[in-house]
């Protein structure tokens, strides 16, 4: 942008934002005591507004206008800081504790606000100081506000005011710069949080974007972070700096017309999407992100998401993508017709706004339901493939099996009990009298008495394989590489979100029980380097990786837990690695009830 803009101070920027200088609301949310208060929020708030000036809070996305930057970031604090009320912090702490730390708690979500989208500033979205003499200065929030920028001798520099320069930069790396402007705040508050060592751990892990360690705090800012963007999004802004067409208007484009061509089939046996009676349109999710990155690449669009995950919230924040009850994007049906009967992972639409108002999309000649968490209808399961992407019939698309409707064994409640492990992670015995054909045989006896009798699933074993193939594949892994263990994690993550990836079922490597997250090991490994083409004995090196990040529960001085699966009057040990439910099911996504036959203790006895 060549505009010039003026250098305001911030009781200026509040009024041209139509913000209260004083904060009254806020005051009545923290419980500060008024001194408290100013120094601790209303200082840095000014300061911060000082800093930010008018710059956008994106390029073409939510509060792309002028000033929308400081606006989001009072509306996310406001919005936090009502959400922090309902929460007794810390969970599950004393009410003595809970007195005690209840404005420190206050306080770092307040910070946590303040600080979430001040590295973009340093990132994409950049202030370019214009001098007097028409000089440009390079500038970022560690130069101090441009209200007062002094130069290396502490003399000021004369300024005529600033322009907003955008530029690319990988996806959310300004949250890594987020700790750099700690100095916004005042020492007596930093001094405050780091001395909180519980605290300071999810408020860190929150600027820095690991959700899976951000505990209350993250879940807090992050919900009103959504409902800020949600609610900008729902009002055309009246300006904005950029004229790039936003993602969400070329995703639109692309959608309606691929829905009235036909190149998207509805309501057909291998078709991409589905009309309930109530008007609404349900699109495979996997692969409609797919086809829309797909199609944006050969316009020569690279700058648009790359992320599924990402294209399912563009559709869901600006309101178009429906959210479950619970907020996600992510929906579940099963679709049964006179001939086939699937389950789909689908993003929900009201048709209407995606279509002509003299069209009108037939619903299916069938029934529609939505699968709760927790349930697994006795359907096949549609694997998301690139062939179904590009809407070639399913009957074509082979990965291992005839073709991709496979028959599987139901899931009730997801709680699946024992499961059938290999000998590699189940060699001990209760004792010397057990063989190692009686273990086989107990795990086999298991299964028959929690699953459909076996002429119900399909008589060749191996079409139970595509299940683990269908999970996105990376490229190119490289197993020697340090983020080889972060794509290890994202793929697990996305798998068990999307069901491609099989849990608490005789056939899982992935099992719930009641501490957290059960994975088999090595196994797991190994199938996720065969998948990506790597060689399973290089299992060690991954588990090393990702034995780095941190994210297991270790078991005294290992990285393995060892637990029993057992039946009526047989057990086996098995071993494995254990996850706390917060890395993968964050935001109070619903956790799948324990696999009843896998404990940690058999007996009195420690297992």
């Amino acid at each position: 942008m060549s505009q010039v803009l003026p250098i305001l101070s911030a009781a200026k920027l509040f009024e041209l934002c139509k913000i209260d200088s004083k904060f009254s609301e806020l005051r009545t949310i923290a419980g500060f005591d008024t001194n408290i208060f100013n120094v601790l929020i209303s200082e840095p708030l000014q300061q911060y507004a000082e800093l930010v000036q008018l710059a956008p809070a994106s390029e073409a996305h939510h509060h792309s206008g002028p000033g929308g930057l400081l606006k989001h970031t009072l509306d996310v604090t406001t919005l936090a800081l009502k959400k922090r009320k309902g929460y007794q912090l810390p969970l599950g702490g004393s009410l003595t504790d809970i007195g005690k730390q209840r404005l420190l708690w206050t306080y770092a979500v307040f910070v946590g606000c303040l600080l979430h989208d001040i590295g973009k500033l340093s990132a994409n979205t950049r202030l370019v100081a214009i001098h007097k003499s028409g000089k440009e200065l390079p500038w970022t929030p560690s130069s101090g506000p441009l209200t007062n920028l002094v130069d290396k001798d502490g003399a000021k520099i004369p300024l005529e005011g600033y322009r907003i320069e955008f530029r690319k930069t990988p996806y959310r790396y300004h949250e890594h710069l987020a700790l750099i402007h700690w100095g916004v705040l005042p020492k007596s508050g930093r001094t405050w949080l780091i001395e909180a060592s519980h605290i300071m751990a999810e408020l860190t892990a929150w600027l820095w974007g690991d959700k899976f360690e951000s505990g209350t705090i993250g879940q807090i800012i992050e919900y009103a972070d959504r409902e800020s963007t949600a609610k900008n999004l729902q009002v055309p802004p009246d300006h904005r700096f950029s004229n790039v067409i936003p993602a969400i208007d070329r995703y639109l484009k692309l959608l309606r017309q691929w829905i009235q061509d036909g190149a998207i089939r509805i309501n057909t046996n291998g078709g991409m999407g589905w009309v309930d009676e109530h008007g609404h349109l349900y699109l495979v999710c996997r692969s409609l992100a797919e086809k829309l990155i797909q199609e944006c690449n050969s316009l020569g669009l690279k700058n648009l998401p790359q992320d599924p995950v990402r294209v399912y919230d563009i559709l869901q924040e600006h309101g178009y993508a429906l959210s479950t009850e619970d907020g996600k994007a992510i929906w579940t049906i099963s679709v049964e017709t006179g001939t086939y009967h699937h389950q789909f992972t689908c993003l929900k639409f009201e048709s209407r706004r995606l279509i002509p108002s003299s069209r009108e999309l037939k619903p299916l000649d069938g029934v529609i339901k939505f699968v709760a968490p927790g349930e697994q209808a006795s359907a096949k399961i549609i694997r998301e493939s690139a062939a179904q992407a590009n809407e070639q019939p399913l009957q074509n698309v082979t990965t291992g099996g005839e073709n991709e409707d496979i028959e599987q064994t139901p899931e009730p409640e997801m709680g699946v009990e024992a499961a059938a492990i290999t000998s590699e992670n189940s060699s001990e015995k209760i004792d010397n009298n057990i063989s190692e054909s009686e273990i086989s045989e107990v795990h086999n006896e298991v299964i028959q008495e929690t699953a459909e009798p076996l002429d119900t699933v399909s008589n060749n074993q191996e079409d139970v394989a595509p299940v683990k193939t269908s999970v996105s594949i990376i490229k190119n892994l490289e197993y020697e590489a340090p983020e080889t263990a972060q794509k290890f994690l994202s793929w697990l993550q996305r798998g068990l979100f999307e069901k491609t990836i099989l849990i608490n079922n005789p056939d899982a490597e992935v099992h719930i029980v009641e501490d957290g997250i059960f994975l088999l090991a090595p196994a797991i490994f190994k199938t996720f380097l065969r998948l990506h083409g790597v060689p399973e004995e290089k299992h060690k090196n991954l588990s090393k990786r990702f034995a780095n990040l941190r994210k297991h529960i270790r078991c005294n001085d290992l990285n393995i837990h060892p637990y029993w699966v057992s039946s009526s009057n047989r057990a086996a040990k098995i071993n494995g690695w254990l996850l706390p439910f917060n890395v993968i099911y964050e935001n109070d996504y619903p956790i799948p009830k324990p696999n009843k036959f896998i404990k940690k203790k058999l007996g009195g006895d420690d297992g």
